[in-house]
């Protein structure tokens, strides 16, 4: 199998600047007789109807596949045939590309200054290798992380490894081919219960020469799925291989170090694929994705947009008309889009979270007491945390046994970020709740 390198564009990451996500991007092309894979480095497996497919990693990369992920890698100098790298260590500043599927990495035009005569070792790249923590990478792993959990969880496999990977693949969520309605994390081709969509893609011919052809991407209805399919990737490997993959497996991998470099060579060429991800993992505490239940802060704020006791189908994060009536980004905007979300209907006129309960009986809205499923709770200023002028409103998750209650909420962890936190009964009794229409 042919056998493709990396060039100086897509190896070089820098110093504190961001990273293109190019490495790693799994194929799929449909086995038969007559067909063999020329491209990439491993051939990978998933189901997508009764045929077998494969998917080959770094045989294409999605036109303009890049994001806003910082972090400093000093790598070697690959010659102008793409060769390995064997000379010196230099830095090359990268700026992220408008977010549609692209073709290679883009370097800005300043110049390259070499620091050393010789390339680093592989114990030198942990030290070379830096991360500066930025608010959209945290913020894209606030959205995916406990969708990682979860797949992590119930599939033997590192979470924190699977958010590295889908930091590096998307470029933070920024990648088009990751973003609504596609929420591919891995770029993995083929179809995904018959959904794809079709992005222009450079293949590397495996002797360096990139040509452009039109490719099918899997479409997935949510991150959740596009975790769940790569999770089956890893556990039911390619038909040539079926443990190719088993090195990223918690009952084989002591650590997720020891995952991370199973998938050097194996899922993506790059020799320093597995520090980049540890990079991350540690800069970002993603050790905690790997545990079996997530923290809460002392206020008991969970950060994420899903929650296992929840009566309704997780949060989209989609926009719906109307919605632009109410602060971006706030508890308003959120509740509003949460109940169109699941076919509710509320006034786009309902004020700040204080005033839902009174406007909601102004419009003839059920308003009570009692705690409900599927309603919004206004709070009255400082009660629970609210804000001391304009109070709050979140939505009701679940309410269990003891009366207390699971609400979903906006801006209470940060702008536009959605948490879960539960209120306890004594507390839940004295707030609003309105049902919509």
């Amino acid at each position: 199998m042919k056998r493709k390198l990396l060039s100086l564009q897509m190896i070089c990451v820098l110093l504190s600047v961001n990273v293109i996500p190019v490495i790693g991007h799994a194929d799929e092309l449909s086995q038969s007789e007559s067909s063999t894979i020329e491209e990439g480095t491993s051939e990978t497996t998933t189901e997508t109807s009764s045929t077998e497919e494969t998917e080959t990693t770094e045989s294409s990369i999605p036109e303009s596949e890049t994001g806003t992920t910082e972090t400093t890698v000093t790598t070697t100098d690959p010659s102008e045939e793409a060769q390995p790298p064997t000379s010196s260590q230099e830095e090359v500043p990268v700026e992220p590309q408008p977010s549609t599927p692209i073709e290679t990495p883009v370097v800005p035009e300043e110049s390259v200054q070499p620091i050393t005569d010789h390339a680093p070792t592989e114990e030198q790249l942990d030290q070379i290798i830096k991360i500066v923590k930025n608010e959209p990478t945290e913020t894209f792993i606030r959205r995916i992380g406990e969708k990682a959990r979860a797949v992590g969880q119930k599939n033997d496999l590192y979470a924190s490894v699977m958010i590295a990977q889908a930091i590096l693949e998307t470029g933070s969520g920024n990648s088009d081919l990751s973003q609504q309605p596609y929420h591919n994390l891995f770029g993995i081709k083929g179809e995904y219960k018959g959904e794809k969509v079709v992005f222009s893609t450079q293949e590397d011919d495996g002797s360096g020469n990139w040509y452009t052809i039109d490719a099918s991407f899997k479409k997935y209805p949510g991150y959740k799925e596009s975790f769940e399919d790569y999770a089956k990737l890893m556990k039911k490997g390619i038909d040539s291989n079926k443990t190719i993959y088993s090195g990223t497996w918690k009952s084989n991998a002591v650590s997720y170090r020891e995952a991370t470099k199973s998938l050097t060579g194996v899922y993506a060429t790059d020799t320093s694929y597995d520090q980049k991800l540890n990079a991350f993992i540690e800069e970002y505490d993603l050790t905690e994705y790997d545990k079996e239940k997530p923290s809460t802060s002392t206020s008991g704020i969970i950060v994420t947009d899903s929650h296992p006791d929840s009566d309704f189908k997780e949060y989209t994060g989609e926009t719906y008309s109307g919605s632009e009536a109410y602060a971006a980004g706030n508890c308003t905007q959120y509740v509003y889009n949460r109940i169109v979300q699941l076919e509710g209907y509320v006034e786009t006129t309902m004020g700040n979270g204080m005033d839902w309960a009174a406007t909601g009986k102004a419009n003839g809205y059920e308003v009570s007491n009692k705690p409900k499923a599927g309603t919004a709770v206004s709070f009255q200023p400082t009660v629970a945390g609210a804000d001391g002028t304009y109070g709050h409103v979140a939505f009701v998750e679940h309410v269990y046994e003891d009366g207390s209650i699971l609400i979903s909420e906006m801006n209470v962890a940060g702008l536009g970020m959605v948490s879960f936190r539960v209120i306890d009964k004594d507390t839940a009794n004295t707030l609003a709740y309105v049902t919509p229409k």
